[in-house]
């Protein structure tokens, strides 16, 4: 009897372990939860209205970012945050504060991550929501994030999306799709199948009559500016302003953007489509689809001020405006230019604006030349918004001085360093790169006149090795120094030595590497030989000693 009670014991117990499923990684490399697709988390209508905001881009923690959410009742709200790891063995914390409020802390552990609100993928890219329905309110509100541990913790960017009811507002139709998916090549080393497409669907059918307005808003982490990538919505390609072919490039590997899409929308199966193209690594992490009732407002948009720094020809300077909304509705998708004597130089997109509110971007501008520009920034520069007045876009121009403080870049092309010739002449030739017209050059101390931006000069060589110094000096006396050793086989009596076997070269060349080598490497280099004599002394003693007995 009691073998058979503790036969069943035994029995179930062993089931109950069976039962107990083991902890699976809320991880993939591809994307997480899914490896091709946004999934839709919250969908609905409500009498009011979507609000999306958020940013900067990459920053350390402690990271602020700030909102202003509308005035209403706060239906739904989901607080995302973007963090770097670095790598997806690192381990680290990710703290937050919303709103006053102390969330929790998560322990974030990369590849073996098992925290439900955590969407990890890549080398260690970490998208994480927070459930903050609860704590939103209208009005300014903070959101702080601090992270510790192995992980790099560097912030791409925090967003906020909250659905508001209001009773006087309009109706909105809204989807919500998030996610974590990691489109990429093949990897820098090759060892990776592609993952070049994405898409969130938008499930439903829609009154296409009924609705005035549609906005496709997104969210990228770790785009890069140069390389392309596309984005489509019921396969009509996108642009953000003029730019149809590079939708992620801010520079801050975190974009933000805001689409018009009323045009494409159709009666059901809306989707859109993220296609990697030229980028390395590129994750889509957030889509928001918000149909209206009512076309856009009245918005009025200026520039309340534009900072300027100290600039340099040769280096890419940042410009910051404050973009401000004095009108009567908030202004949704809109881009802000930067122009230097009447050509846009850089552009900035700003997703949403609310009445009586600003927001401060950033534009780069890297001048070909010194000495003064005219420069002004233009809100709404493509003409996209219907504001009420359209000729108070612009700032003041400014008239800005551009200082040359870089050298110019000098090349030279031969002959090559550390060379060996059986002639006693040369023909020294490079190029020289600078933002100054105004250039001299002089090979060992004789001028030498430009062709654009090549040069070349005969040079005499003596017996041996012959230092050959290239000098430039541009209008802003900004100069510039490169010199290579060549080793000349010709003797004063007009012979010349054989050129140098193969087996010899190595020599030459640490010979070449010793000539050049700062006083330091050198002083070190005798202190060595020096020891080295010692020993060999010594031990020459000691053999002669030992021999003599």
């Amino acid at each position: 009897m009691i073998a058979r009670i503790f036969l069943s014991c035994a029995v179930i117990a062993m089931l109950l372990i069976l039962s107990v499923h083991p902890a699976i990684a809320d991880y993939n490399f591809d994307g997480f939860p899914k490896t091709d697709e946004l999934e839709e988390v919250e969908q609905g209508s409500v009498k009011g209205g979507v609000y999306i905001d958020g940013g900067h881009g990459v920053g350390l923690s402690p990271y602020t970012q700030s909102f202003n959410v509308p005035e209403g009742e706060v239906k739904w709200a989901r607080l995302y945050v973007g963090v770097w790891g670095g790598k997806k063995e690192n381990t680290g914390s990710v703290a937050v504060t919303f709103n006053d409020k102390e969330l929790e802390t998560l322990e974030l552990e990369g590849e073996a991550d098992t925290n439900s609100n955590v969407y990890c993928s890549s080398h260690g890219v970490y998208w994480i929501y927070y459930d903050v329905t609860d704590n939103t309110t209208s009005g300014p509100i903070d959101a702080v994030v601090t992270t510790s541990g192995e992980i790099d913790g560097r912030m791409y960017g925090v967003v906020l999306v909250a659905v508001y009811e209001e009773s006087d507002g309009e109706e909105v139709e809204y989807w919500i799709n998030d996610g974590n998916v990691n489109l990429h090549g093949e990897g820098w080393s090759g060892e990776y199948a592609t993952n070049d497409e994405a898409v969130a669907e938008f499930d439903g059918t829609v009154d296409v009559d009924k609705f005035a307005a549609a906005r496709l808003t997104v969210v990228y982490l770790t785009g890069t500016p140069g390389l392309n990538d596309y984005l489509y919505f019921n396969d009509e390609k996108l642009c953000d302003g003029d730019n149809c072919d590079d939708i992620a490039n801010s520079k801050k590997n975190f974009d933000f953007k805001t689409f018009d899409v009323i045009d494409y929308i159709e009666k059901e199966a809306n989707k859109a489509t993220f296609e990697l193209g030229d980028e390395d690594y590129l994750h889509p992490v957030l889509a928001v689809l918000s149909l209206h009732t009512e076309e856009e407002g009245d918005s009025d948009l200026t520039v309340s001020n534009v900072a300027v720094p100290i600039l340099y020809t040769g280096s890419t300077n940042t410009i910051s405006a404050t973009i401000e909304n004095i009108g009567d509705d908030p202004a949704y998708g809109f881009q802000a230019a930067l122009y230097v004597d009447s050509e846009v130089v850089s552009t900035a997109s700003i997703s949403s604006l609310a009445v009586d509110r600003n927001k401060t971007v950033d534009f780069t501008w890297k001048p070909d030349r010194e000495g003064e520009h005219v420069l002004w920034v233009y809100a709404d520069y493509n003409d996209k918004k219907a504001e009420l007045c359209e000729i108070n876009n612009i700032n003041t121009p400014l008239t800005v001085n551009v200082i040359d403080f870089t050298p110019p870049e000098i090349e030279i092309d031969q002959p090559e360093d550390g060379e060996i010739v059986d002639t006693d002449v040369i023909t020294v030739s490079g190029t020289i790169e600078d933002t100054s017209k105004n250039i001299s050059v002089l090979v060992n101390g004789a001028p030498v006149i430009l062709s654009g931006k090549k040069w070349s000069a005969p040079v005499s060589l003596y017996y041996g090795y012959n230092k050959i110094i290239v000098n430039a000096v541009d209008g802003a006396n900004n100069s510039a120094t490169e010199f290579v050793l060549v080793k000349s086989l010709v003797h004063p009596s007009g012979e010349s030595e054989s050129l140098p076997s193969e087996e010899s070269k190595g020599i030459i060349d640490s010979a070449m590497t010793f000539a050049k080598a700062p006083v330091d490497k050198i002083g070190r280099l005798f202190f060595g030989l020096g020891v080295l004599i010692i020993i060999v002394s010594i031990a020459a003693v000691y053999w002669w000693r030992k021999g003599s007995k």
